[in-house]
Order: structure tokens, then C-alpha cells, then sequence
């Protein structure tokens, strides 16, 4: 019976990857969809290969537009707005009507964790770009610490990606 179930499950999951797949302006190989994700304006957002979008994520493409990279891991309820509300507004609070667009680009190997949000200018955690190698953390986020970039690089050369279906 524990078998049939895990059958299902992976059913599941595979056919919620072909009917996404389509609504993307790229969509690599070997991505995984888990539930409850939401995408607008989908037709703005370029996926890569072996990527892992988590339960309940929200992604908005509108204006801006989204690129993820190859080997990315998003944890549960991530969320990735690419345009923002002008709030240097010089006549109306707390923001005026014109929006600020900017893409955002999800490098190479990057894990974002759980509940992060990542938004073009300033957002609510990543607020500027990330250097690469960094570990960051905290709101607004800052460098905690840095990758070993040598044992990084053997690792990549060597194509070993920790990626779970």
C-alpha cells in the first residue's frame, strides 16, 4: 500500500511539471514544482535545468521578469517580485503610482531558504545583489560567511549537484 502511495505522489508531481512547464518563457530540464505555487505573468520567467521550486512559493514575472539559473533550490514559501512600488515618491505616501522594474536574476547553484523574499532593489531580506560565495542571512541580509571557492570550483567542474526529486 506505502508503495502505491509514493507511486501517486511522484504521478502527481510529474504531471504538475508538464501542465507548468508550458506557461514559461524557458523552462529547463528536470524541474520540480511542489504544491500550492503561484506564478504571475509566468511568460516573464526563464527557468534552468535542475531546479526545485517549494511548496507554496509566489513568483511575479510582471515587468521585471525572472531568470533562474541551473541547480537551484527554492525552500517552502519563497517569494521573487520583480517590480516594486515607487516609494521616493515625491508627492504621495507611503508610494505613487508608477512601479520600478527590474529583473531579477537567480544565479548558479544558489539555495534560497525558506520564507525568503527576494524583490529588485529592496525587498524585505535580499536588498542588493549577493557577492558571489556569500552566505547571507538576517533582514536586511548580510554576508555571514563565505563559501571554501576552491573546493567550490572542484565540486562544480566536477558536475556535483545535490538535487532532490
Amino acid at each position: 500500500m506505502k508503495k502505491f502511495k509514493i507511486e501517486k505522489f511522484l504521478k502527481i508531481k510529474s504531471i504538475r511539471s508538464l501542465l507548468l512547464k508550458g506557461r514559461f518563457k524557458k523552462c529547463g530540464k528536470n524541474v520540480l514544482f511542489c504544491s500550492g505555487c503561484k506564478f504571475q505573468v509566468a511568460k516573464n520567467i526563464s527557468i534552468g535545468n535542475n531546479v526545485r521550486i517549494g511548496e507554496k512559493c509566489r513568483f511575479s514575472g510582471a515587468r521585471g521578469g525572472i531568470t533562474i539559473g541551473n541547480n537551484v533550490a527554492f525552500g517552502p514559501e519563497v517569494i521573487i517580485w520583480s517590480s516594486n512600488h515607487n516609494y521616493y515618491s515625491p508627492e504621495l505616501l507611503p508610494y505613487d503610482y508608477n512601479t520600478m522594474a527590474k529583473p531579477v536574476i537567480v544565479e548558479d547553484n544558489v539555495w534560497v531558504g525558506a520564507r525568503a523574499i527576494v524583490a529588485p532593489g529592496i525587498g524585505a531580506v535580499v536588498v542588493k545583489d549577493v557577492p558571489a560565495g556569500a552566505i547571507v542571512g538576517g533582514n536586511p541580509a548580510k554576508v555571514l560567511k563565505y563559501r571554501d571557492m576552491e573546493k567550490y570550483n572542484i565540486l562544480k567542474n566536477e558536475n556535483k549537484f545535490f538535487y532532490m526529486k
